[in-house]
């Protein structure tokens, strides 16, 4: 099978037209191809298996900056934990990040609770099938609408990310930048009016599969035939590699004082990129800054009152391109007269619920830890 898509300088004069687009048998081509190859080596996902709006919605969502083998046992406990959007909307925040700790970008599940109780309430419940309705949900933006209206509505809107981008790249040899709206039009041009759900699911499919970033399976690929680059050789040049945001070290000292039972946890989240409303009394300390001193202050800070504290151990952990180092000292108060009164933000919490409560797994993994 051989053609060209459209914006290729392969492609004969007579193949063009108005836009850049390719005549209707060559797409229907391309088309029948893509869709042959999806329905014999798609992935069986479960979000697939019932394709509803709400599915549909949360495994997109998950998707974002986070690869499928990863988001799989996340989705199949949230789909567990919250069936239907009322269940989600009734949940409070710290149920919906004790399920998403450990993925990041918490902002992802803040806006999932936020938007089912505005679908609950604005629409009765009913998942919103307009473009303009689903871009006024926090979290939603233009690629997870046309996701939802498309894979779930069968409604022939387009999707671009990452693996679309490359595609369409790659078909039309694309060399130079070429605008956001470009690729926008050319996704909206491919899509079968009839058949929007399995086509956007299999071009997604393809450049996850085959398409790949570096390395792309050119020989396995069904619509080689229509990719310029490909017929050019030059596959894995397209697109150029992008710079990756550098990774930014953060070094933090926290603390764990245990009194009668109970866990000192701040009542108000100390570090903005760590998920949950609770935390352990926890600061950030400078590269050359001493820890044991700035964790004698930020417990005296808390507590109102000097303790013995012991160096219990380092914990390290990544959240989206930190990297945290942060070492973690114990105490034990014994007291005859009841709890120390601490600071505002603080309170005591005993220590099964200071595990539920703690939604991070930076702090939970510091919970565990102990002094030697």
């Amino acid at each position: 099978m051989r053609g060209t898509l459209p914006g290729s300088s392969l492609m004969a004069g007579k193949e063009r037209r108005a836009g850049g687009y390719l005549l209707r048998e060559k797409t229907t081509e391309f088309q029948k191809a893509l869709l042959r190859w999806f329905a014999r080596h798609r992935r069986d996902l479960p979000w697939r298996h019932t394709p509803t709006p709400y599915r549909v919605w949360i495994s997109e969502i998950l998707l974002q900056q986070t690869r499928v083998r990863t988001a799989l046992p996340y989705y199949e406990r949230f789909i567990k934990r919250f069936p239907n959007l009322r269940s989600l909307a009734r949940a409070s925040e710290p149920e919906v990040l004790e399920l998403w700790a450990g993925l990041g970008y918490y902002a992802r599940a803040r806006n999932l609770r936020r938007a089912a109780a505005m679908i609950v309430h604005r629409h009765h419940g009913r998942f919103p099938a307009t473009q303009r309705e689903l871009l006024s949900l926090p979290g939603i933006g233009r690629y997870t609408a046309g996701a939802i209206l498309s894979i779930a509505f069968n409604q022939p809107e387009p999707i671009v990310d990452g693996n679309v981008r490359r595609l369409i790249s790659r078909l039309h040899g694309i060399t130079r930048r070429r605008s956001e709206e470009y690729f926008w039009r050319q996704a909206t041009a491919w899509i079968p009016p009839d058949r929007a759900s399995q086509f956007n699911q299999a071009v997604m499919e393809l450049g996850a599969l085959v398409c790949l970033p570096s390395g792309p399976l050119c020989a396995q690929c069904p619509v080689s035939g229509f990719c310029e680059a490909g017929i050019r050789g030059i596959a894995d040049r397209i697109p150029p590699p992008r710079s990756k945001r550098a990774s930014q070290e953060v070094r933090l000292v926290l603390t764990v004082v245990e009194c009668d039972g109970r866990v000192l946890l701040c009542t108000k989240q100390p570090m903005d990129f760590v998920p949950g409303d609770w935390g352990l009394p926890a600061a950030a300390i400078g590269p050359a800054e001493m820890a044991h001193p700035a964790a004698h202050a930020l417990a005296r800070g808390a507590l109102r009152m000097s303790v013995r504290l012991r160096e219990a151990g380092t914990v390290s952990h990544a959240i989206t391109y930190r990297r945290i180092r942060a070492q973690v000292f114990n105490a034990t108060l014994k007291v005859k007269t009841g709890l120390p009164r601490p600071a505002a933000g603080y309170d005591w919490v005993g220590r099964a619920e200071a595990e539920r409560l703690v939604t991070s797994s930076l702090y939970r993994k510091a919970l565990r830890t102990r002094s030697g």
